[in-house]
């Protein structure tokens, strides 16, 4: 049975996932393998929050089975990492959007945030919504 996290675990959480880093999202395939995709994030509400399309395999991955990993790594050697995991929550309505343009600014030069949200409002976007149910730093 998944454990809550602790308020230190939270809070370092949130300390190790503010600077820009890559997300490497686990789902579990239509055949019980992992499925490994690199992502985008933001980390906040206590959420980990990710954008990506209903054409993307980890989005029918989690409508299948909700499970979620994911894995951040410091850089460039990964020496220290923070592995979550949980039940993700797919949310598909316009809340999605400030959720969507706080993770392309943490990415995207600001000269280029609108032009490239323009272009991911013209997508068949969500977000997957993770709730640490796990958490595990090296």
């Amino acid at each position: 049975m998944p454990t809550t996290p602790s308020k230190e675990d939270i809070s370092r959480l949130r300390e190790f996932l503010a600077p820009t880093k890559i997300a490497v999202v686990a789902t579990i395939g239509r055949d019980g393998m992992p499925q490994l995709t690199p992502n985008w994030y933001v980390y906040q509400d206590g959420r980990i929050a990710i954008s990506t399309t209903k054409q993307r395999v980890k989005y029918g991955n989690l409508v299948r089975d909700s499970r979620l990993a994911v894995c951040v790594l410091t850089e460039p050697l990964a020496q220290e990492y923070v592995a979550v995991r949980g039940t993700a929550d797919i949310i598909d309505d316009d809340s999605i959007w400030p959720v969507t343009e706080a993770i392309v600014r943490r990415y995207v030069r600001p000269e280029r945030v609108q032009a490239r949200m323009e272009l991911l409002r013209t997508e068949d976007r969500i977000i997957i919504s993770l709730k640490p149910e796990r958490v595990h730093f090296r």
